[in-house]
């Protein structure tokens, strides 16, 4: 007998409502059909949380302040003051996390999200994405097998935020994303039926919607946590090895005693988020429900999901930005430059090596040029929401940008005394 079971939100939720269809395949037979509410019996005193009022157009530069000043009680008051708590008291600020700790990750997907435009619903998503665990992670901060704490978390972040959460840690996103969608180049109208990750037997059921999200949430996760210490951990990067790169998982190329982190240089993964990107773009918002709730927007990377960047041009941009921050010739400044403007060209979509670029010509007292590369640098800053070299954190990047920005604005020659750089610092 097959047994098809819809899994239903609360009566409020609409234009996210995840549908899961379970079956088991028999003779004929008349196919019973089973409505579940999966809105989780509350306990006394949990309510559904209410949705932010996002009417309003978005700005981008106004979440990015927010995010820089780590203020969610304006990003979202309704859920994050009081789910990051949550996160903090279940453990994840110690627990380990590639680059970070699992609670800098849970929060940098969410800023990620939430300055692409993806809303506050896609934004609470971000941030417990992992915590039931899933198939890249095992950090299970919450139990999904445990009604009570599938009704704590629905209590935080709402019905709707929860069961896409859920949804995390019974499917494979690896062969979803890259395996299936990936490969055969668009988001299917029809939605996609996939393998439940506890129970082969059944099937789960994706709408095109919620394949969109999980595209544009693999970009963000992605973009977060990468960095070269995978590259080296899985053969090198690109041909060489890659764990994100479809079919370059060399499992010989592996390096299991890769030293943590290594030497950090940015990682190869930025070719590989531009494809994610134009796959992003074969959905069609005219398959989306009209719920009355504004569209989300198409990630503004990689000139808005219009760009592929090649791993060719990665690998080699990474290769020259590494020659010029490792420099000991610095005091050769047409080479500094001929090599951060090939680099450039090469990745166009990393902010750091305009950085850079405007700092040597700063040195110069070229303080249009310096002015111009800095406000592009700020401008692609305010588009990733995170860094590519992720030695130092995106936070200090926008503020060091901002140091040179200014003095380039101001036409302030560069400091001779050393003790006058390492007192920069302060934007007016």
């Amino acid at each position: 007998m097959m047994f098809v079971v819809y899994f239903r939100s609360r009566p409020a939720s609409a234009v996210f409502l995840l549908s899961l269809y379970f079956f088991c395949k028999s003779v004929n037979a008349t196919t019973p059909t089973v409505t579940v509410d999966t809105s989780c019996q509350s306990a006394e005193g949990i309510r559904e949380k209410e949705q932010p009022n996002e009417t309003s157009v978005f700005v981008p530069e106004q979440m990015f302040e927010q995010i820089l000043a780590e203020d969610y009680d304006e990003i979202d008051a309704l859920a994050l003051p009081q789910s990051i708590s949550a996160l903090k008291k279940r453990g994840a600020h110690r627990c380990w996390h590639k680059h970070s700790t699992f609670l800098q990750h849970l929060t940098g997907v969410h800023n990620i999200l939430r300055l692409w435009g993806q809303g506050s619903l896609i934004g609470r998503v971000g941030l417990f994405h992992s915590a039931y665990s899933n198939s890249f992670v095992n950090l299970a901060l919450f139990d999904p097998n445990q009604e009570q704490e599938r009704a704590l978390v629905t209590s935080m972040i709402g019905s709707e935020a929860e069961l896409l959460v859920h949804m995390f840690c019974i499917i494979d996103r690896q062969k979803v994303v890259v395996e299936t969608l990936l490969k055969q180049g668009f988001i299917p109208r029809e939605g996609l039926s996939v393998p439940h990750l506890q129970d082969a037997s059944k099937l789960v059921y994706l709408s095109p919607e919620t394949l969109r999200m999980l595209v544009v949430f693999t970009m963000a996760d992605v973009a977060d946590q990468y960095f070269g210490w995978q590259d080296q951990l899985f053969g090198g990067g690109g041909k060489r090895g890659s764990m994100i790169i479809p079919g370059e998982d060399d499992a010989t190329l592996h390096n299991p005693t890769a030293i943590w982190p290594g030497v950090s240089r940015p990682g190869l993964w930025m070719s590989y988020l531009s494809q994610l990107g134009k796959l992003v773009r074969t959905y069609n918002p005219e398959w989306r429900v009209d719920d009355g709730k504004p569209a989300l927007d198409i990630p503004p990377v990689f000139d808005n999901c219009t760009k592929v960047l090649s791993v060719d041009d990665e690998a080699e941009a990474i290769e020259l930005y590494w020659s010029a921050v490792t420099a000991t010739d610095e005091d050769d400044y047409h080479k500094s430059v001929n090599v951060l403007q090939k680099c450039i060209t090469k990745n166009p979509f990393a902010f750091e090596p305009q950085v850079l670029l405007a700092q040597k010509l700063l040195h110069v007292g070229d303080f249009n040029e310096a002015a111009q590369t800095a406000k592009s640098a700020l401008e692609l800053q305010i588009q990733w929401g995170t860094a590519w070299d992720k030695r130092i954190s995106f936070g200090s990047w926008v503020a060091w940008t901002r140091v040179v920005l200014q003095r380039a604005e101001n036409r302030e020659s560069w400091p001779t005394s050393s003790w006058e750089v390492n007192q920069l610092g302060l934007v007016r």
